[in-house]
């Protein structure tokens, strides 16, 4: 019997993951000749044609923490989106596992993080819907955090799956900067919001705003966050100025980019690990991973 393919070379292996926008597939792909995730996105009020061609334009993203896009294209019943295929799990998973990690995990993920953003703002894309839910943690073989892969660029005009959502607007309410809220034209410093939103789950276990959707958007707009330090008992305070600062309500406020925020956040992972390791920190053994990638 002959194999059915989807968009004439994909053939079908595994389902992934499904939700209210569509489907996710490991597949082969016979014309690139191997195994990719690919993203099937339903046609039903949703302009394929942009979400392909944001794909493709996102495609030329190159970075060891950003899921790679092969191809993309589009067809009568969706668009479809070929990446890498990832063994691992979402960020958001960890978190409704382990609730509040380890200062050091926090600080590696952010950093991981901040890299990929600075990689594509660099290059004139953003993300528009920095969440858990779209940043994979690669299995490293060990009881550690595996690398950080960040995804789904270029489809924030999706939304997403989480019950949170709200309709009409590009992005997830709970990682949203109060322009993206308003409707305004977003620029970099909307993703270092929603990386800040990221960074103090990890610290914490829980969300900076708090709500339903309504309440959710207006404590977004108006509301300031405790300190982390208040919420996570033992945090070291360092990080209190620097999640206040991403979590400005004005761009203006908050770093001018990732490289900025990423800089702030290395000393106190440096000093928390000489702490830890004492005299070994001297001969520079955590330099290369506290260090921006080349």
């Amino acid at each position: 019997m002959e194999e059915t393919l989807i968009a004439g070379r994909f053939a079908p292996r595994d389902l992934l993951g499904q939700g209210a926008c569509g489907t996710v597939l490991e597949a082969m792909d016979l014309r690139l000749r191997r195994l990719v995730a690919l993203k099937l996105i339903r046609r039903d009020g949703i302009d394929a044609a942009r979400i392909a061609a944001e794909a493709r334009a996102a495609a030329r993203l190159t970075h060891p923490n950003i899921v790679a896009i092969h191809d993309a294209g589009d067809g009568p019943d969706f668009a479809w989106i070929a990446m890498d295929l990832v063994i691992g799990e979402p960020l958001s998973a960890v978190f409704a596992r382990d609730g509040r990690l380890p200062e050091a995990d926090a600080g590696r993920i952010a950093l991981q993080l901040l890299d990929a953003l600075g990689h594509a703002h660099g290059r004139g894309v953003v993300h528009r819907d920095v969440k858990p839910a779209n940043i994979l943690l690669a299995l490293d073989g060990g009881e550690g955090i595996g690398e950080l892969r960040l995804g789904d660029f270029g489809l924030a005009q999706l939304g997403g799956d989480d019950p949170e959502e709200a309709g009409g607007l590009q992005g997830t309410p709970a990682w949203m900067a109060p322009e993206q809220v308003r409707g305004e034209p977003l620029d970099h410093r909307a993703d270092l919001w929603a990386a800040g939103v990221v960074l103090y789950e990890a610290l914490t276990g829980r969300r900076p705003f708090q709500g339903r959707t309504t309440a959710l958007l207006n404590a977004v707009l108006e509301a300031e966050p405790p300190p982390p330090s208040r919420i996570a008992p033992g945090l070291d305070p360092g990080w209190d100025p620097i999640l206040a600062r991403a979590l400005a309500k004005s761009p203006e406020a908050r770093f001018a980019d990732a490289a900025a925020m990423a800089a702030a956040i290395r000393p106190l992972l440096e000093a928390r690990a000489a702490q830890s390791l004492g005299p070994l920190s001297r001969f520079g053994l955590l330099r290369g991973w506290l260090s921006p990638a080349a």
